[in-house]
C-alpha cells in the first residue's frame, strides 16, 4: 500500500450494535448495504475489519475516505456521515449514537498496519470463536472497497542465517526507535515509565517459546517497507561476503 497516495480526507470510524443479529447473513447483509451507500455517495475507498464484543454482538473497525472537497447534507464529514448512515441502517438492532466512535485520520500508515493484524484471520482464529446462538459461521471478517493506491509487490528470497540476521537488524531499530521516544519524554512522568517499558519489551521481541512460529513471523509490520528491503539486502550480502 502506498500510504503517502491516500489522498482525500480519511476518519477511523468504529460502528456498534445494542442488538446481536440473529444470523450471520443477518449481519452481513447490513455490512453489504453499508457498502452499498459508500459507492453511491462517491466515497473514495474504504476497508472494514470484524470485531467480537464480549457479550458476542459484531462491531465494525473502518477506514473511509472521501474525495477533497466532499460534502453531505446530513454531515460536515464523511467519519460522522458514515456514523448518520449506520444509525439508520442498523436501527433494527437499536443502534445508538453513544456506542459509536470517529476519529481523524492522522497517520494512515498507523491505522492501515492496525486494520492489517487483522486482514488474514483464519477459519480456527478466536475471532471466529464463540459466535452468537444461532450463527452457523461468522462470514467475512474483512473487505475493502473502492480505490487504494498499491505498489508492485517485490519478492527476494533469504536463506536461513541471512533471515536471521534481517530479524537482528530489525530488534535493533526498533530498540532505536523505542529509546528515541523514551528520551523524549518528560523525565519521572508516566508516559516515560511506558517508553522505557517498551525499550524492554523491544529488546526480548525475538523470544518465542515456539520455533515453528517464529521462523514464520513477519517483520514488515516494526518497519518502513523500503528500510526492511535494505535490511534484507544488507544481510544477503553479508551472507555472500562470508561464503
Amino acid at each position: 500500500m502506498e500510504t503517502n497516495e491516500l489522498d482525500g480526507q480519511g476518519f477511523g470510524v468504529t460502528l456498534t450494535l445494542r442488538q446481536t443479529p440473529a444470523t450471520h447473513s443477518d449481519w452481513m447483509a447490513l455490512v453489504q448495504r453499508l457498502q452499498r451507500a459508500f459507492r453511491e455517495a462517491g466515497l473514495t475507498r474504504w476497508h472494514w475489519v470484524v470485531e467480537w464484543q464480549r457479550r458476542g454482538t459484531p462491531h465494525l473497525h473502518l477506514a473511509v475516505y472521501a474525495p477533497e472537497g466532499w460534502e453531505s447534507p446530513i454531515s460536515d464529514n464523511v467519519g460522522r456521515w458514515t456514523v448518520e448512515v449506520w444509525l439508520r441502517l442498523a436501527t433494527q438492532y437499536g443502534a445508538a449514537t453513544v456506542g459509536q466512535a470517529v476519529v481523524p485520520i492522522t497517520g494512515a500508515e498507523g491505522w492501515l498496519k492496525y486494520l492489517s493484524k487483522h486482514a488474514s484471520r483464519g477459519v480456527a482464529h478466536y475471532q471466529r470463536q464463540g459466535m452468537p446462538a444461532g450463527w452457523s459461521k461468522s462470514g467475512r471478517l474483512w473487505g475493502h472497497g473502492g480505490s487504494w493506491p498499491t505498489a508492485e509487490p517485490v519478492s527476494m528470497v533469504l536463506d536461513d542465517p541471512s533471515f536471521r540476521r534481517v530479524r537482528r537488524l530489525v530488534r535493533a531499530y526498533v530498540v532505536a526507535e523505542a529509546r528515541a521516544a523514551a528520551l523524549a519524554t518528560r523525565p519521572g512522568s508516566a508516559e516515560e515509565r511506558r517508553a522505557w517499558a517498551r525499550v524492554s519489551w523491544a529488546r526480548r521481541m525475538l523470544r518465542c517459546n515456539e520455533p515453528g512460529l517464529s521462523a514464520v513471523r513477519g517483520l514488515s509490520e516494526w518497519v518502513p517497507g523500503p528500510v526492511l528491503m535494505q535490511m534484507a539486502l544488507m544481510a544477503g550480502w553479508a551472507g555472500e561476503v562470508k561464503s
